[in-house]
């Protein structure tokens, strides 16, 4: 059999997922995107590959892969000691919130935080380390035009309460004048929400944000949909998937940094759905990004130590109680395609 036949045959058979994976994916009321890369055959699956989707803590992927390519070149150090600082605390995932300003941390502990237990403020600390736009700058070195990476979360979450400009307005005139605005117009507001609440108590940041959507954010779906849906950073199934291919490769980094990045997203402690109906003994790198109205869920299933399988599966716009339908069903399909990248030699 030729190359080219065998080729098409391989191409047909994993086409033949198509039907089942759209099954899994139609019983979560929501909009759904795929993609799929078997690394070493090239062989890909793309289902709403190219549809937009906001990304929750997915973005502290290539904001992870900005941090080690800094370090790589030269420009910080992972030694380096960045303080907490009031203006750096951010809500939400993460244990940085909750202990005293003043502590130094390098930035080798901050990226652990961040990816490991995709800690809000240790990202917000990075990022204003870094530079805020030097992310998108990356993803467009990479060639990827649907990825806009520029949304601080400590920021977001503060424009998500009405701070700022959207004061006393509903989450969908809000919405509605954020999507109307250009980005430098964008960047004004951040810049100002920055300035305005740079000595923000983080109790006080939290007891308001608690005011609004309860201790355990229990009153957050109904309220909070609408904005999370909106400002948040975006991307596509398949920018984040050839993000992944490029760490896993060793071409976006230098090889010893992209090793770290890949063996943090190994012990990920956050809820990644891909592992979860997998062997304890398969390997998977991955981070997920869970908000009120999306479940992401992005990574690297080792089928073997030369057979990997790039998987990012989104969900958006879901409807309530649905969230832990979208976890189980990535959790399938990373199954279904683990089962049958197995049998592929």
């Amino acid at each position: 059999m030729s190359n080219e036949k065998t080729k098409s045959s391989t191409d047909a058979d994993v086409a033949k997922l198509r039907p089942e994976i759209a099954r899994i994916a139609k019983d979560v009321k929501g909009q759904f995107g795929l993609y799929a890369k078997h690394v070493e055959s090239g062989k890909e699956l793309a289902m709403d590959a190219d549809k937009i989707f906001p990304l929750g803590s997915v973005f502290k992927i290539p904001l992870m892969v900005e941090v080690f390519r800094q370090a790589d070149e030269g420009m910080i150090s992972l030694d380096e000691k960045l303080r907490l600082e009031p203006r750096c605390y951010c809500i939400g995932s993460g244990i940085l919130q909750y202990l005293s300003p003043g502590l130094e941390l390098t930035v080798r502990d901050l990226i652990t935080l961040m990816i490991i237990a995709t800690d809000n403020t240790a990202s917000e600390m990075l990022w204003k380390r870094i530079g805020i736009q030097r992310v998108n700058m990356l993803i467009r070195e990479l060639g990827l035009a649907k990825t806009s990476i520029y949304l601080p979360w400590r920021e977001g979450f503060l424009l998500t309460m009405g701070k700022g400009p959207f004061k006393d307005k509903s989450p969908q005139e809000a919405a509605r004048i954020w999507k109307g605005l250009s980005d430098i117009e964008r960047m004004e507001v951040l810049n100002d929400i920055d300035a305005e609440f740079e000595n923000f108590d983080v109790d006080e940041f939290r007891r308001a944000y608690e005011n609004l959507y309860g201790l355990k954010e229990e009153k957050k779906f109904k309220m909070q949909r609408e904005y999370d849906q909106v400002f948040d950073n975006v991307g596509t199934p398949r920018e984040i998937g050839i993000i992944l291919e490029r760490v896993l490769r060793g071409d976006v980094a230098s090889p010893e940094s992209s090793r770290q990045m890949l063996s943090l997203m190994m012990r990920n402690m956050s809820s990644s759905a891909l592992p979860h109906y997998l062997s304890a003994e398969v390997l998977v790198a991955s981070k997920s990004g869970v908000t009120a109205g999306s479940v992401n869920n992005a990574g690297i299933i080792y089928i073997s130590s030369s057979s990997h399988v790039v998987l990012s599966v989104f969900f958006k716009r879901l409807e309530e109680k649905n969230p832990d339908k979208a976890l189980l069903a990535q959790a399938r399909i990373a199954r279904l395609l683990y089962d049958h990248f197995s049998r592929v030699k």
